[in-house]
């Protein structure tokens, strides 16, 4: 594998005035909060169903720096490497990671590096924001893992034709709450969800009857979040 080079810059003092730039190599350094990164060619196996891709296709996105500073780009999210490529107008390609000092508009998204500290969830990765609230917020993790197909014990007579077991990228992404300065995976059971002792029983119990509350609606979740960011 080729050797990963990392490029870091100081952030220089901006006009707030121009916050529209032109993406080109140099102003990307000069931005800081990001680090370059060569392009990485482990996941361009013909023989893996999928993609570790968000989406495969490059869209129209945006990256805002803290300083004021955005750039309307063509990129992607590797969901596995947990780093953004952007692809250039003569179509080079080039892996870039961000820290949390940075968002990154995609498909009508913000997408933020978050830090976690976690022995479930690792130092970080890469969330969509839900909605964002003082007391408590909602996050969605996407993800994607490899999934190799199981070997049958049993052999199937011979046939002449032998069909082949592909690995398949698939989705794992799951809800994150933000409460109390820790980062809670969301659980799809009631049950799970009281257990974590974040909310009120009585009052999580009144809420998810009235309002037919399904753990894998992220509307739902959204509509949750603001009742109980309230109390």
């Amino acid at each position: 594998m080729r050797k990963l080079i990392i490029l870091l810059l100081f952030i220089p003092l901006v006009s707030y005035g121009q916050n529209m730039t032109e993406l080109t190599e140099q102003n990307l350094l000069r931005g800081g909060n990001i680090f370059v990164l060569d392009k990485l060619k482990k996941y361009q196996n013909s023989e893996i169903k999928g993609t570790p891709y968000l989406n495969k296709d490059f869209q129209n996105g945006k990256i805002n720096f803290q300083n004021g500073k955005s750039y309307d780009v063509q990129l992607r999210l590797d969901l596995v490497s947990q780093n953004f490529e952007i692809k250039a107008k003569d179509g080079k390609i080039t892996t870039i990671t961000i820290n949390e000092k940075v968002n990154v508009e995609l498909d009508n998204e913000i997408y933020r590096l978050r830090n976690f500290k976690s022995n479930e969830f690792g130092d970080n990765g890469i969330l969509r924001e839900c909605i964002v609230l003082e007391n408590i917020s909602l996050y969605y993790y996407p993800r994607k893992s490899l999934e190799k197909p199981l070997e049958s014990s049993i052999k199937a007579p011979s046939s002449g034709f032998k069909k082949e077991n592909i690995a398949e990228w698939k989705d794992t992404g799951y809800y994150l709450f933000y409460i109390n300065n820790a980062h809670v995976r969301v659980p799809t059971k009631h049950k799970k969800i009281l257990e974590l002792n974040i909310f009120d029983n009585n009052d999580y119990k009144y809420y998810r009857k009235k309002y037919k509350l399904d753990l894998k609606d992220e509307q739902k979740l959204i509509d949750m979040v603001t009742h109980f960011n309230k109390i």
